[in-house]
């Protein structure tokens, strides 16, 4: 389960402190099929992997979670990497996207997440501070 303690004890592992500059969300989800049966349709989606962003002035920490949010690798892109970065406000979720020269990431950021009010104080934090982006 989703904790503060748990985040903070994840990310000493990579030697990062916890500044008030962390979010969770997941890749976007993408229908995989669809299998239409008269009045229903059933929609099969492809499996979705949640991660941690890291957000910091050197850059963007990607930590893919396995399990019972166990980070399970860490993916820095540094801000000098980064042409372009959006953060789309949502209703219930805000869609980032990360252009680089090589690739284009795009990722679904929780708004809010039950028990875990850190979530959205750090949402606020973060855009107070442009999410540490200065191009």
């Amino acid at each position: 389960m989703l904790s503060l303690e748990k985040v903070k004890s994840e990310l000493k592992k990579y030697n990062y402190t916890y500044d008030n500059n962390i979010l969770c969300g997941h890749t976007k989800s993408k229908i995989k099929w669809v299998l239409p049966t008269g009045i229903v349709n059933v929609l099969a989606f492809e499996q979705s992997t949640s991660y941690l962003f890291r957000f910091s002035s050197d850059g963007i920490n990607l930590f893919p979670i396995q399990g019972d949010w166990n980070i399970a690798d860490n993916l820095q892109i540094s801000w000098d990497e980064i042409n372009n970065f959006k953060m789309k406000n949502g209703l219930l979720e805000n869609e980032m996207v990360i252009e680089t020269q090589s690739m284009k990431i795009e990722m679904k950021i929780n708004k809010v997440v039950a028990n875990n009010s850190w979530i959205k104080d750090n949402i606020n934090y973060l855009k107070d501070n442009n999410y540490f982006y200065n191009k």
